[in-house]
């Protein structure tokens, strides 16, 4: 797989313009070569929704991160320039997530289907969720286990996982303004679990 089919299949592209046609290509090969490893020596167990989270949005991500990193770029740097590639990334989800919304009675259509998004989106085996809790218009949840964060410690970034935090708020705002996603706390920033709160909008 290459980062053509990834959510960041814009990233040799934005390379080039942001470093120059000669270092862009070095850094972007550079990326490319140690996200086709990351690929390649998982093990997936078989989960088509685990393989399908790590090698679209994860191992892209850390991939460009540590590049960014073994070219001499200071980590708030080259979390920085991760960031602008992330909510690139991330606005296109959101735009998907938008056009896939019901015209008609959409918050009823997301409670009626919100198990499905939960299985879709946070994936049992690697994520830990509650079950989701329904009262007037909120629909609320809590992750308590959640792959970005242990993903992101396991190869020795922790402070990416705000960052992919930070891609799941920006992509649930093409819900709205029908449906508003809101969080009161997060593990990232060092509470217990993700506080999830969908609410009907406008």
């Amino acid at each position: 797989m290459t980062y053509e089919k990834t959510e960041l299949n814009f990233l040799e592209r934005d390379c080039i313009l942001q470093f120059g046609e000669k270092d862009g290509a070095k850094i972007f090969r550079r990326a490319a070569k140690l996200y086709a490893e990351l690929v390649v020596t998982t093990d997936y167990r078989k989960d088509e929704l685990l393989e399908r989270q790590l090698k679209r949005l994860v191992y892209p991500v850390i991939a460009y991160y540590k590049t960014l990193l073994a070219e001499g770029y200071r980590e708030p740097n080259a979390l920085g320039l991760v960031r602008n590639e992330v909510e690139k990334a991330a606005k296109e989800s959101g735009d998907i997530l938008h056009a896939q919304l019901r015209r008609h009675f959409p918050y009823l259509a997301f409670k009626r289907n919100i198990k499905n998004f939960m299985a879709y989106k946070f994936p049992a085996g690697e994520w830990g969720c509650t079950s989701p809790k329904t009262k007037g218009g909120k629909i609320t949840f809590q992750v308590q286990r959640c792959l970005y964060y242990d993903i992101s410690h396991k190869f020795g970034c922790p402070e990416l996982c705000p960052v992919f935090c930070e891609y799941e708020h920006i992509a649930f705002k093409g819900l709205g303004p029908k449906i508003v996603c809101s969080r009161a706390g997060e593990l990232a920033t060092g509470h217990e679990v993700c506080d999830f709160c969908f609410k009907k909008g406008k």
